[in-house]
């Protein structure tokens, strides 16, 4: 499986500004890559060094890989600052997917073959 599989498995998702796409305390079904729009993050909890914040988006921001690998309940709230547009993808596909790319026997390929020369 190659990454290029992930995109096939994913599922395009648009949020209009205010909805939540994942809520702190909550396990996510899977992470998000936002490709266009804004996302506000927040957290109530007072004992890390996170603070609110809004920010232009990069294309292709993933949110939520931390909570939907560890499989423990997300930091952070995740909403719509203005309309979004994601690219989803559910934590089954990203885990299939992990899980055959440790299996597979992965060559390097390179235009010689020879050894790097080492000086």
């Amino acid at each position: 499986m190659h990454w290029s599989d992930l995109i096939q498995a994913s599922q395009e998702l648009s949020f209009r500004k205010g909805q939540v796409l994942f809520y702190e305390g909550h396990i996510p079904y899977g992470l998000f890559v936002i490709t266009s729009g804004r996302v506000d993050f927040s957290s109530t909890d007072r004992t890390t060094s996170f603070e609110e914040q809004s920010w232009k988006s990069p294309q292709g921001l993933v949110v939520g890989i931390d909570a939907a690998l560890n499989g423990e309940p997300s930091c952070y709230t995740v909403v719509a600052a203005e309309d979004c547009k994601t690219l989803f993808l559910p934590k089954s596909a990203l885990t299939t997917h992990l899980k055959m790319d440790l299996f597979e026997p992965h060559t390097c390929q390179s235009e010689s073959s020879s050894p790097p020369n080492r000086h």
